[in-house]
C-alpha cells in the first residue's frame, strides 16, 4: 500500500511495503528486485501483465508496464536519451494517473541527475547503473565521474542513496527546489528543469506548494521556478492598484525584507513623508520582477534571497520589461516616477514617455530632496481624495491577491485591527482572517469559512465526521480542484463547516488516495 507521508509538486515521499521511497533498489536483494518466468517482481510481488507500448508510427516511444501501484517506464534508458520525450512520457503518466500509482525507472540512477528525476515524480531507481559504471572503474563523486581504473561498487551505491535521503527530507521540509539548482552538475539534468519549467507549468501549478520556506535564487534557473512565475504572471494580469495611489514610483529593492524595514526604503518613506496615501511604491528587483509595497510581506516577496554584484542578467532585464509593460497596460497613473540607480536604467524602455526619471541613491540626501520635490509636484496637481489607510489597502490587497477577487466585497465593512503583534479583519468583534507574517499568508476562520462555502472556493468536502488535528485522503469527498498543497482551506460537510486549516496534498491527491495527510486541520 502507497502511504505517502509529504509531497512537493509531482515529487513525493513516504513507504510502498515497508519501503522508504524514493528508493534506489538493490539488486542483489531478492525482496526489492528480481526477474524470473513470470516476469519482473518488485518488493517479492510479480509487476503487471504485459507492457503498454506507444509509437510514433515508425518507433517505439515509451514501453510502460502498468500495475495497481507501480508503473514502470520500461525503456527509461533509452528514452532519456531523448529528452523531450523522456520529460513527456513521465507527464503523461501524471495526467492519466495523477498521483495513484509509484513510477519506477530502471537503469537511470545517475547520481547528478536524481534531484530533478525525483522532482519530476519518479520514486523507484535501482542500483544498475551504478554497478555498471563501477565495472567500468568509474567513481562517483560529489562533483562528477573519476576515472580510477577501479572503483568499489558501494561507494557509488551509497552517494545515490545519500542523495536519495536528502532529497526525501527536503521534500518533507519543502526546499527540494533548492536541492534540485543546487545540483545542476550534468547538462541532462537542465535540460529536463528547462523543459518542466516551460513546457509544463500549468501542470506543475497545480501541484506545485503555495508557499516554501524560502527561495534561495542562487542561479538563473530560479526565474523559471513555478511559483515565482506563478506570482509574476499574477502581479501582471490580476493585481489590480489600490485605490487613490495615482503616482506610481518604482524603486529598487533592498537586501532586507520587507524591503520598508530596510535603511534604505526607510529613508524613502522618511522623504515621501505626507504624501504617500496618494503614491503607489513598487520594487523592481530579481526574481520576482515587481513588488508593489502593499504585497511587501507576502510569499514570496518577503521570502527570497539572491546574490546582488550591480548587474543584470539579460534574461532578468526581458523578464521585469516585460512585467512592466503588461502591468502599466492594466494599472493606469497619473505620473510615474523611477528613482533608481543606473544600474536599472534598461527599464525606460517599459515607461511611458512622460515619465520621470531619476538616477538617484538613498544614501545621499541631495537625491532624496530631488526625489521629494518631483514626487510632490505630482502629489499638488492631483485633487483631493478620500483614501483608505495604508495599512487597509495592504490588508484588502493581501486578501485579493491570496483568495481572488470574490473575497473584496465581504471585506470592505470589515475592521483592520491590531492584536499580538498580528494584523487582522475584525467584522461584528469577531476575527474572521488574521495575516501571518511567518508564512507570508493570510489565515482564514471559522468566523469567515461559510462565505467561502457559499463560493465554492478552497472547500475540502469530508464525510460525516468531527475533524480534529488531521485530515487523512481517505476521509475526503470532493474539493475544489484548484486547491495546492500550504493553501488555506475550509472543511466542510454538506452545507455544515466543520473546521479550517492548511491543505498538505494537492486537490488531485486529496480525492486519488487513501492513505496520507489531506488537510491539517486549525480549528
Amino acid at each position: 500500500m502507497i502511504i505517502d507521508r509529504a509531497f512537493f509538486g509531482f515529487a513525493r515521499t513516504g513507504t510502498i511495503s515497508d519501503f522508504k521511497y524514493p528508493i534506489i533498489l538493490d539488486s542483489s536483494k531478492e525482496e526489492m528486485l528480481s526477474m524470473n518466468e513470470e516476469g519482473l517482481r518488485i518488493f517479492g510481488k510479480h509487476i503487471g501483465q504485459g507492457v503498454q507500448r506507444s509509437t510514433d508510427g515508425r518507433h517505439i516511444e515509451s514501453e510502460l508496464i502498468v500495475d495497481d501501484e507501480i508503473i514502470v517506464i520500461r525503456n527509461a534508458a533509452t528514452l532519456l536519451q531523448r529528452t523531450r520525450k523522456f520529460v513527456s512520457t513521465v507527464m503523461d503518466i501524471h495526467e492519466k494517473y495523477g498521483f495513484s500509482k509509484i513510477i519506477y525507472a530502471p537503469g537511470i540512477a545517475d547520481p547528478y541527475i536524481l534531484p530533478v528525476l525525483v522532482y519530476m515524480g519518479i520514486s523507484i531507481f535501482d542500483d544498475i547503473l551504478m554497478r555498471k559504471v563501477a565495472l567500468d572503474g568509474i567513481e562517483v563523486t560529489p562533483l562528477g565521474y573519476a576515472d580510477k581504473g577501479e572503483a568499489d561498487v558501494k561507494t557509488n551505491i551509497d552517494l545515490c542513496q545519500k542523495i536519495v535521503d536528502t532529497l526525501s527530507l527536503s521534500i518533507e521540509r519543502k526546499t527540494l527546489r533548492e536541492i534540485v539548482e543546487k545540483f545542476l552538475i550534468s547538462g541532462k539534468s537542465i535540460e529536463i528543469l528547462r523543459i518542466l519549467d516551460s513546457e509544463y507549468l500549468d501542470k506543475q501549478l497545480k501541484v506545485f506548494p503555495k508557499i516554501t520556506p524560502y527561495v534561495r535564487a542562487n542561479d538563473i534557473m530560479s526565474l523559471g521556478r513555478p511559483d515565482l512565475t506563478d506570482y509574476r504572471n499574477r502581479i501582471s494580469a490580476i493585481y489590480k492598484r489600490p485605490d487613490g495611489k495615482d503616482i506610481l514610483l518604482l524603486i529598487p529593492c533592498s537586501a532586507r525584507k520587507p524591503y520598508s524595514q530596510s535603511e534604505s526604503h526607510q529613508k524613502i518613506i522618511e522623504a515621501l513623508s505626507g504624501m504617500r496615501s496618494r503614491i503607489h511604491e513598487v520594487i523592481v528587483t530579481s526574481p520576482v520582477g515587481l513588488v508593489p509595497r502593499d504585497l511587501e510581506g507576502i510569499y514570496p516577496a518577503a521570502f527570497y534571497d539572491i546574490p546582488v554584484i550591480g548587474k543584470w542578467f539579460e534574461d532578468e532585464k526581458v523578464m521585469i520589461n516585460e512585467m512592466l509593460t503588461k502591468y502599466l497596460q492594466r494599472n493606469n497613473y497619473t505620473k510615474v516616477i523611477a528613482f533608481v540607480k543606473e544600474d536599472l536604467n534598461f527599464i525606460r524602455e517599459a515607461l511611458p514617455e512622460s515619465a520621470e526619471f531619476i538616477n538617484g541613491s538613498a544614501k545621499k540626501d541631495s537625491d532624496l530632496t530631488i526625489l521629494r520635490t518631483a514626487v510632490n509636484d505630482a502629489y499638488q496637481s492631483l485633487g483631493k481624495q478620500k483614501v483608505a489607510s495604508e495599512k487597509t489597502q495592504e490588508m484588502l490587497s493581501v486578501a485579493r491577491f491570496q483568495f481572488g477577487e470574490w473575497i473584496e466585497p465581504l471585506l470592505r465593512e470589515a475592521k483592520v485591527i491590531r492584536s499580538y503583534n498580528q494584523d487582522m479583519f475584525s467584522r461584528s468583534g469577531k476575527v474572521i482572517m488574521v495575516f501571518n507574517r511567518e508564512s507570508g499568508k493570510m489565515t482564514i476562520t471559522k468566523e469567515i469559512a461559510p462565505s467561502f462555502l457559499d463560493a465554492g472556493k478552497f472547500v475540502v468536502r469530508i464525510d460525516d465526521f468531527k475533524p480534529t488535528a488531521n485530515i487523512y485522503a481517505m476521509g475526503v469527498e470532493s474539493c475544489d480542484p484548484e486547491i495546492r498543497p500550504e493553501d488555506e482551506v475550509v472543511v466542510a460537510h454538506e452545507n455544515e463547516v466543520r473546521g479550517v486549516g492548511v491543505a498538505k496534498m494537492p486537490a488531485i491527491a486529496m480525492t486519488q488516495l487513501k492513505k496520507g495527510v489531506a488537510v491539517k486541520v486549525r480549528n
